[in-house]
């Protein structure tokens, strides 16, 4: 039996799992379209008027507002504030999740409206300098101390001989 023959045979008696998985290659598109539009259109939530009241302040804390210094949507008073806070109970109504609601602001308003911004690429220096800051510090402190130290140690050695 030469190799091209064996090669043939081989197929052959693989022909279910070879059946098998081109069905699985077909469906697979099919799985993903229905996985994708299920994200895109997911059931709206019901929540009670107390679960809409409470998430509605949570969210309003964690979102700053466009008009006030320093302040959230929940502490401002500013007109902007209050619609927001509208927009904000409204979507709950809608059953929004709180993601969904957080998201439709951040790109209405941009990532500034967050008071807590989210890890990205362009959040990572933002995320990352007070760690820089620190490392540095400490670097300096070991850099600039360390002979300072070394020259007292060998000050008290000479004055002990």
């Amino acid at each position: 039996m030469n190799l091209h023959h064996k090669w043939l045979s081989n197929i052959a008696s693989n022909h279910g799992v070879l059946r098998r998985l081109l069905a699985l290659l077909i469906l697979l598109p099919s799985l993903v379209v229905m996985t994708v539009s299920a994200d895109i259109n997911p059931a709206p939530i019901q929540y009670s008027n107390e679960q809409k009241r409470d998430l509605g302040f949570e969210i309003a804390r964690e979102l700053r507002c466009p008009m006030a210094v320093n302040q959230n949507l929940y502490d401002s008073k500013s007109k902007i504030a209050s619609e927001l806070k509208g927009q904000i109970f409204l979507m709950l109504d809608e059953g929004q999740s709180k993601a969904a609601i957080i998201d439709f602001m951040v790109e209405r308003y941009g990532e500034k409206i967050r008071y807590l911004p989210s890890f990205n690429s362009n959040t990572l220096v933002l995320w990352l300098l007070p760690l820089i800051l620190v490392l540095l510090a400490v670097a300096g402190l070991i850099f600039f101390i360390r002979p300072t130290l070394k020259a007292q140690q060998s000050n008290q050695d000479i004055t002990h001989d």
